[in-house]
């Protein structure tokens, strides 16, 4: 009797654990029946279509932009940033995307649980708990044609599953037209900031390449960085201060070697004309690689006072080369030159607002380098 009594107590609290995901399952599908579940295109014959898009149209909760096509599928501008070119890889990748998902599973059809799901209208969402604070939340894209009729519109919500080595991934959208949200799958890459659909190459200069770096301030002040002697176990070599006062050491070496990185990774979190700025008053620093390379960008503090405002002048000079036969990443000088012909094909007239750390190292004074030596490490 007793294990009868037992087995009965398992019998109801599993049939209050499977009523409890019945009832989940219920609210988060709303009783879509079961022939809803056959996989279908969320836009029938749209694939015929993708050439004819001619611009997208994108929401978010915090931002509203246009991406447009120019002469041809490989160039697309985005007018809010001045035209400034869009990422034409990343465009097609997610027109396909769209024209390519499809339904797997129904889900609610009741606004009241849209935000749940992030399919509501973008400018109506309420993240639905404090972790979907972190989350992008719903991005409308539409697709609009030459005649700027709308070829088709989807709100993409919140993502199931991420494409894996090809494999499509699974995220919840909703026709803005329609009740209905469904868990679909395909392959989208859909950045809700604007600044992540820029292409976002500058210059590349690694450090490994650099002979010499020189910040001119204002104020007249200058810190002069050089490269050290090469190092016979193959490590990268630590640059120097050219003018260290005495009594005064290298604070760390790892500052030192990060002016002369600094090209190394630059990167922008926005874009503007250059003439949108003034650089009358601006920080100088002139990069010079052991390959003839010679980069000057000025840099002006932003509105924050952290981050900064930067322009980018390249040029190649074989005079200043200094080949080195210990260093295997110097171009040739073609290369050098092709390099430096690219960047200002990209870079002339604008100017990027870079990070807190990258408007750091573009601006560091001897002052912030140095510290004084302890007694027993001075000479004599």
């Amino acid at each position: 009797m007793q294990m009868r009594n037992k087995t009965w107590a398992i019998l109801v609290a599993a049939a209050v654990v499977l009523g409890g995901a019945g009832w989940w399952l219920a609210s988060s599908r709303d009783n879509a029946t079961e022939a809803d579940f056959t996989p279908k295109p969320l836009f029938p014959g749209l694939m015929s279509k993708v050439n004819d898009v001619a611009s997208l149209e994108i929401a978010t909760p915090k931002a509203l932009f246009r991406i447009e096509r120019g002469a041809d599928a490989e160039h697309w501008t985005m007018p809010s940033r001045n035209d400034y070119p869009v990422r034409a890889d990343l465009v097609r990748k997610n027109v396909l995307g769209i024209a390519g998902l499809e339904t797997i599973e129904p889900r609610t059809d009741k606004p009241a649980h849209y935000d749940r799901l992030q399919v509501s209208e973008p400018d109506k969402y309420q993240p639905a708990d404090e972790a979907a604070k972190s989350d992008p939340g719903p991005i409308l894209v539409r697709l609009v044609d030459p005649d700027t009729k709308s070829i088709a519109a989807v709100i993409v919500g919140k993502t199931k599953s991420y494409p894996v080595g090809g494999k499509p991934g699974q995220v919840h959208v909703r026709k803005p037209e329609e009740a209905r949200a469904w868990l679909a799958q395909g392959i989208l890459e859909l950045p809700a900031d604007p600044v992540q659909w820029l292409v976002k190459d500058l210059i590349k200069i690694d450090r490994a390449r650099v002979a010499s770096a020189t910040v001119t301030h204002p104020d007249g002040s200058v810190l002069r960085v050089v490269r050290g002697p090469d190092k016979t176990d193959g490590s990268s070599v630590d640059f120097l201060l050219a003018d260290l006062p005495k009594g005064m050491k290298i604070a760390s070496a790892y500052d030192v070697n990060a002016v002369a990185g600094a090209l190394a990774y630059l990167t922008f979190d926005d874009v503007a004309k250059e003439s949108d700025h003034d650089f009358s008053k601006a920080t100088v620093t002139e990069i010079i690689t052991l390959d003839g390379v010679k980069v000057v960008v000025r840099a002006a503090p932003a509105e924050d006072g952290k981050k900064a405002w930067i322009t980018i002048a390249a040029s190649f000079d074989a005079a200043l080369a200094k080949p080195n036969a210990g260093s295997k990443d110097l171009l040739a000088p073609e290369e050098a030159e092709k390099q430096v012909n690219a960047a200002m094909r990209r870079v002339t007239g604008w100017a990027y607002l870079v990070s807190e750390s990258m408007a750091r190292d573009l601006t560091r004074k001897l002052a912030d380098l140095i510290e004084p030596e302890k007694k027993d490490e001075k000479k004599g």
